[in-house]
């Protein structure tokens, strides 16, 4: 496993910490210690006269982690602006780590950040960088495009995150009729497509979108948007219609 005080270069927003003569370092002394996930908090709610409270729900809040920085060589002002204007942002960009790169912050600067110098233009900086939620990004992985011209046919994806994910989808119908996904015993279907239609899916904010201008399929589809889910492992759909299909989605992480 990969964390964050092992790896000597990141990139954040775009650029290496090699572009500014950068590396990732600790201070700590012997092992290094690090966050195990976000800070979890349990809410619950007293039940009169019983032992044992109503669990509600758990709360999670969003990671944040130390990254102290240290210039290879000397630094000087134009340099320190630099780093400033690459660092400082005000809104969440991706950091990754360079022997992690399928790992990803959406992360940016809070509370105080220090320089800590020995007057010869030699040291390093410490920031603390919060992220914009309790989770880890994989980068987007799209699959394959499949062809099911046949009219039937099946595909499976492996969710090596920590969490159950919801992909979208890109549909082409060919054919007029329907297009069904079968996952577990629970069937997904958009019925009565046009030859040549492309539908659009996304699974998590229940959205469907066709490219026929004027043309809304939400009364066509049948089942649950979120029965499209990939859960941990291996998730085989089945398909039914023919059509060509393709999945996009990212994995989530705790850390």
């Amino acid at each position: 496993m990969s964390t964050i005080k092992d790896n000597l270069y990141f990139t954040y927003d775009g650029k290496s910490c090699k572009d500014f003569g950068l590396i990732n370092i600790s201070l700590d002394n012997g092992m290094f210690e690090e966050s195990f996930g976000a800070t979890r908090s349990i809410v619950e709610t007293e039940v009169q006269g019983g032992d044992t409270p109503t669990l509600n729900r758990i709360d999670e809040e969003p990671l944040e982690f130390p990254l102290t920085i240290a210039f290879e060589g000397k630094f000087d002002d134009n340099l320190i602006d630099e780093v400033i204007v690459w660092l400082f942002k005000d809104y969440y960009r991706p950091l990754y780590f360079e022997n992690n790169p399928n790992k990803i912050y959406y992360c940016m600067p809070v509370g105080e950040a220090s320089i800590v110098h020995n007057g010869l233009k030699e040291g390093f900086i410490t920031v603390s960088m919060r992220c914009k939620s309790s989770r880890v990004m994989s980068p987007v992985f799209t699959t394959e495009t499949y062809d099911f011209s046949s009219g039937t046919g099946s595909l499976s994806i492996s969710n090596e995150g920590h969490f159950e994910i919801y992909p979208e989808l890109s549909i082409v119908k060919i054919g007029d009729g329907h297009v069904t996904i079968t996952k577990n015993g629970e069937i997904f279907e958009v019925r009565d497509l046009t030859n040549l239609e492309e539908i659009y899916i996304d699974s998590r904010k229940e959205l469907i979108e066709s490219d026929i201008v004027g043309v809304y399929r939400y009364d066509n589809v049948v089942g649950d948007f979120h029965d499209l889910a990939m859960d941990l492992g291996n998730n085989t759909y089945n398909i039914q219609g023919s059509c060509r299909i393709s999945f996009r989605y990212s994995f989530k992480y705790r850390f």
